[in-house]
């Protein structure tokens, strides 16, 4: 199985690389140094790239956005024990991507995966992906519809997954998935409030099992007086059963955030270089009984599209012998 995934992540980065779309000239847009013209979204796929600089997670970049026409993305990012290193695109509610993918800071690997998943929000689904190193693999098809004005979607798909589980156990099980989930926003003066919920099932009728789990979340945020933001959300998951694709297996889970923000007042004419905000951050996930607190410096860039800045913070995990500090980088919108 790994050596047939090794080939096909091979092959699927040649095709990736040398597709028309990638190497199709850049639309008209701003002139870039050197005299290439960008495409003229270019500079807005910035807001989905991920800047990393951190004992948390790593340091390095992902989903970086080449100036080419179709909207390319490459990921490089270190991590204690290997490299992630990856290139993705969505063309037409399709996902195409290639590469190692992070696999979480205490793993000894990343995860090679070669995929193409057409997912619209409303329409025909289908799925291929080949994972490695036990992270399983499926083959799915499906539709999705919304309800409600659009404010409720649901998704039904049926597939077949692979789970190696190390050593002599693997699952290769045919399996149903429907999920049902909707969100809902209002104010109040100053006071934003949202709430959202996802229920999922899965049922693998040949091992004659299935699980059910629900999402709740709720969410709010006030600004008192200008510049001053507080905001707090909360996540509750509920699960019953088990399935045997250990990936899809969903627990009970409870994390609350917190979080106080304040935006420095701007000048008319601002310079180049001056401190923008201060925040304070607090997260707690009550089942796996962990508590990390955040303080932000967030400084004002004339050349950056958002506020940046060191944060220094300290985590409590279960095992109390083993808090540290936690030292990255942090981002706010301007």
């Amino acid at each position: 199985m790994f050596s047939r995934a090794s080939q096909l992540l091979k092959a699927g980065a040649v095709a990736l690389a040398l597709s028309p779309s990638a190497l199709a000239a850049a639309q008209p847009g701003p002139p870039a140094p050197g005299g290439l013209r960008l495409p003229a979204n270019y500079l807005s796929r910035f807001s989905t790239t991920e800047l990393l600089a951190s004992n948390e997670v790593g340091f390095g970049v992902r989903y970086f956005p080449l100036p080419l026409a179709q909207d390319i993305r490459v990921s490089l990012a270190k991590q204690p024990n290997y490299w992630e290193y990856n290139v993705s695109t969505r063309a037409k509610d399709t996902l195409f991507a290639v590469g190692v993918f992070d696999n979480g800071a205490t793993a000894t690997a990343g995860i090679p995966r070669l995929e193409v998943t057409h997912d619209p929000f409303k329409g025909v689904q289908y799925s291929a992906r080949l994972q490695g190193n036990t992270a399983y693999s499926r083959f799915t098809g499906g539709y999705a519809f919304t309800v409600a004005g659009d404010r409720v979607r649901v998704l039904n798909n049926v597939g077949v997954a692979y789970d190696y589980q190390g050593g002599d156990r693997e699952v290769v099980a045919p399996y149903t998935q429907t999920e049902v989930g909707g969100g809902y926003g209002r104010s109040f003066g100053r006071l934003n409030t949202s709430f959202g919920t996802t229920a999922r099932a899965f049922t693998f009728p040949v091992q004659r099992q299935a699980q059910g789990s629900v999402d709740l979340s709720v969410g709010a945020n006030i600004t008192p007086v200008t510049g001053l933001t507080f905001d707090g959300s909360h996540l509750e998951r509920f699960a019953v059963g088990t399935v045997p694709v250990d990936d899809l297996n969903f627990a009970r889970y409870q994390e609350s955030n917190f979080g106080v923000t304040y935006r420095l007042p701007v000048a008319q004419t601002p310079p180049a270089f001056t401190l923008g905000a201060v925040r304070t951050r607090v997260t707690r996930k009550w089942t796996d009984d962990y508590t990390a607190v955040r303080g932000d410096l967030l400084f004002r860039v004339e050349a950056l599209p958002v506020l940046v800045g060191p944060s220094i913070g300290y985590e409590w995990p279960r095992d109390r012998m083993t808090s540290r500090w936690l030292l990255s980088l942090s981002f706010l919108p301007k």
